[in-house]
């Protein structure tokens, strides 16, 4: 008696993140017009206003974001940092 398997191929869907980028915030630095391409200068908060984050990826991302824009603040004791978090 033979055993026929037979493997079954499963396309894993992928979730692409969107974010909304609003026209203003946007500034032209550079075109590539054969290419289609251009180099745009995004502001930060005119993204973050309109992108709130909603999971613990997303969360993350957005820390991330703050680390590398400097936009974080260091505290040395506990006492400061709660009443950072407090405020």
């Amino acid at each position: 008696m033979a055993c026929n398997k037979y493997v079954i191929a499963t396309k894993q869907q992928v979730k692409e993140a969107m974010i909304k980028i609003p026209l203003s915030a946007l500034r032209c630095i550079l075109r590539y017009p054969k290419e289609k391409k251009i180099i745009c200068e995004i502001d930060i908060k005119d993204m973050k206003r309109l992108n709130r984050a909603e999971t613990l990826d997303e969360i993350i991302n957005e820390a991330r974001l703050d680390y590398a824009s400097s936009n974080f603040t260091a505290h040395t004791s506990l006492k400061s940092l709660l009443n950072e978090l407090h405020s």
